[in-house]
């Protein structure tokens, strides 16, 4: 699972490697669920990370197809897809509970070329990309006493629920939550799934 650690040693042998290199480039097949916050607390320009497409070992199964792959020059790593959220707030309103409230910031998808789509749809995604990221989240749910270890859903909102808003089409991109307070520094884990079936995750810790 590529994570935080191997970002670092990606950075490390990118700085000394046969006497440094400008920049280094992760390719993953597989990521940790906080790899998105792992690539904003490095916020490290010189360094990317690119998604191998699930299909490029069938692709080079045979010499023959690798080599006309290669040729081609076709072979196209893809971005990541993560969730980024505003800092959370907490308001306290009386002795023994508090008011959790999480925004949705942004949401990065995979590239489109990486999905099975057809050149016109390709076009429309990246405009929704460009324009209205949030709008391709299906579901969200927050976890606002996170263990690190199992996610708890205390809150979530879906398309098509008129529960927390009257717009069936898309999510509500503010939660307001009543939580009891705690006695140690809490942390808030939030899940999302986009409309392709893509799961991210990010967490705050409060200090």
């Amino acid at each position: 699972m590529t994570g935080y650690n191997t970002l670092v040693k990606a950075q490390r042998l990118r700085n000394t490697y046969k006497g440094g290199w400008k920049k280094v480039v992760v390719l993953g097949w597989n990521f940790v669920q906080s790899i998105g916050q792992d690539i904003q607390q490095l916020n490290d320009k010189n360094l990317e990370v690119l998604v191998i497409p699930p299909d490029l070992l069938d692709q080079l199964k045979t010499k023959s197809n690798a080599k006309k792959l290669i040729d081609s020059g076709n072979i196209r790593f893809s971005s990541l897809q993560y969730l980024k959220i505003k800092s959370p707030e907490l308001k306290s309103y009386d002795t023994e509970n508090e008011e959790l409230i999480v925004e949705l910031d942004n949401y990065v998808l995979l590239s489109p070329d990486a999905l099975p789509l057809d050149d016109k749809n390709k076009k429309k995604l990246s405009d929704v990309i460009a324009k209205e990221p949030l709008s391709l989240i299906e579901y969200w749910s927050i976890d606002p006493d996170y263990d690190g270890e199992v996610f708890r859903s205390k809150w979530q909102d879906y398309r098509q629920n008129t529960t927390n808003d009257n717009d069936p089409y898309n999510v509500v991109k503010k939660a307001r939550l009543n939580v009891p307070k705690l006695d140690y520094p809490r942390t808030v884990c939030v899940k999302a799934i986009d409309v392709f079936g893509f799961e991210s995750a990010t967490t705050f810790k409060f200090k």
